[in-house]
């Protein structure tokens, strides 16, 4: 009996353990747990609407990773967290953009490289607002397409919306499934002419605010027509005062290459008379100071006429001694009278 109920018990208990490892891999695969090292980054935002914890990140559609915490900061910009994979190397000039995953209003974080420096980001660190892109609008593109969305069949507006969507974010290689859909539908447009009708309504009361500038566009038109009727009468005049400046702009260019030599060597004497002013500008701040006083006596000397009087005070010679050295020899020296010393 013992060994039938302890046959029994590991049959229960291998049963447990099936079940409770089998409802662990159903959460694993449902709740997309990752159990993986990965590396957790930021990026700043303007709008997150729609983005939600656990959003998938990916690279060129291949999954990388996940949303992890969204954040408002101060200056109402969005700080969002998200891991990804070890493997994955996020530049300065990473970019990080919100996409549409479908049609109901699911999201994804896309990583992009973009234009920028390549130094490597290290974990933890943030990609700015300037590399962020937010998620398109996608209500006001489909708002925008409402009048060509009610003359079309739901079918129809699902696969137009699903094509706006990948051409406007930038996803799809090229828009030519839009225009193919597009033509698809123009079918269904041949039947609808209350449709029509009401876009040719539009179309007539723009063109009714027009007409009542008539006369504003007239005027318009007039005053360029007698500007251009102007400037064809001149056209003559206009020719020869290109031509006068051309060839004035001509005999400029031959007058400047013909003074530059010169132009050059005073700009390089300049250059060094200034150099060599400001090396002595003691001795020539004491010249601009007492050349006035010096002027003014000369010309009480020359009060006279056109020559100039001086009266000796000193004769002395000067001859070479013994030895070359300089011998003075005074022959007239008076200290009085006018030569008295001041």
């Amino acid at each position: 009996m013992r060994d039938k109920l302890g046959s029994a018990v590991w049959r229960l208990a291998i049963f447990v353990g099936v079940c409770l490892l089998g409802l662990f891999a159903l959460l694993a695969i449902f709740a997309q747990l990752r159990f993986q090292k990965e590396n957790t980054y930021q990026a700043e935002f303007t709008n997150v609407t729609g983005l939600e914890n656990g959003n998938f990140v990916r690279i060129a559609g291949v999954e990388v990773g996940k949303v992890k915490h969204i954040s408002l900061k101060h200056d109402a910009t969005v700080l969002v967290a998200f891991t990804a994979d070890p493997s994955v190397i996020l530049t300065e000039g990473s970019r990080a953009a919100i996409r549409y995953d479908n049609l109901i209003g699911g999201r994804y974080l896309s990583l992009q490289e973009g234009a920028g420096g390549v130094h490597q980001l290290q974990p933890g660190e943030t990609i700015p607002i300037s590399h962020t892109d937010p998620a398109l609008d996608l209500d006001a593109v489909v708002g925008g397409f409402r009048p060509l969305f009610q003359a079309l069949d739901p079918h129809q507006v699902n696969a137009l919306s699903e094509q706006l969507m990948h051409a406007f974010q930038g996803e799809g290689a090229t828009i030519g499934s839009f225009l193919t859909e597009t033509a698809a539908l123009t079918g269904a447009l041949a039947d609808r002419d209350k449709l029509i009708g009401q876009v040719i309504v539009n179309l007539n009361t723009v063109l009714g605010s027009l007409s009542d500038q008539s006369k504003q566009f007239g005027k318009a038109v007039d005053s360029m027509s007698e500007l251009i009727h102007g400037l064809a009468a001149r056209k003559t005049d206009i020719a020869n005062a290109v031509g006068y400046t051309n060839a004035a702009a001509a005999t400029v260019a031959d007058l400047l290459r013909q003074v530059r030599p010169a132009v050059q060597k005073t700009v390089h004497e300049t250059d060094r008379v200034g150099t060599l002013a400001v090396a002595d500008h003691d001795y020539l701040d004491n010249l601009i100071k007492t050349l006035p006083d010096k002027y003014r006596e000369l010309g009480r000397l020359g009060l006279y006429g056109d020559y100039f009087s001086f009266y000796m005070c000193d004769i002395l010679f000067k001859v070479n001694g013994k030895g070359g050295q300089p011998v003075y020899i005074k022959v007239v020296n008076q200290v009085t009278g006018r030569c008295a010393p001041r």
